[in-house]
């Protein structure tokens, strides 16, 4: 499959560096551009969710298996074609993270603002906030 056939699948779709973002189609709804997409030079396509971080989540929403990224037996198995590969999609997934992280602390933010204020935040409010944390450590590891 190539990435234009998944990208046909899903909403907000947009170009990012050497991939897209697009919104998760795995149902949570919160993390609009949150999913980057990336196709390999030798046809693999490349997929990672910065909200839910469930791929096998994604191609079930779609009604794809995992085997469907790949165009068949990987060409350059080498230890220096699979570096090239994972560094195509780390470069792709930074734009990504940035944006998560953007996101994000925009969010802890308005919460930090609110305390300092004075004002308690109500529980979905702490529950935003401790989700907008495990974006920013997910998001981070994604920097590495």
């Amino acid at each position: 499959m190539s990435a234009a056939l998944l990208l046909a699948r899903l909403n907000g779709v947009r170009k990012q560096g050497s991939g897209w973002r697009a919104d998760c189609p795995n149902g949570h709804n919160k993390a609009r551009g949150s999913l980057s997409v990336v196709e390999a030079d030798d046809g693999r396509v490349m997929l990672h969710c910065f909200a839910c971080n469930d791929t096998p989540g994604i191609l079930h929403a779609l009604g794809l298996q995992m085997a469907d990224l790949f165009p068949g037996r990987i060409k350059d198995t080498s230890p220096e074609g699979r570096k090239g590969t994972t560094e195509a999609f780390k470069h792709n997934g930074w734009g990504a993270a940035l944006g998560v992280l953007d996101r994000e602390a925009t969010v802890v933010l308005i919460a930090a603002n609110d305390m300092q204020a004075g004002n308690p935040l109500p529980g979905n409010d702490v529950m935003r906030v401790r989700l907008a944390a495990r974006r920013i450590t997910q998001a981070r590891e994604a920097l590495r």
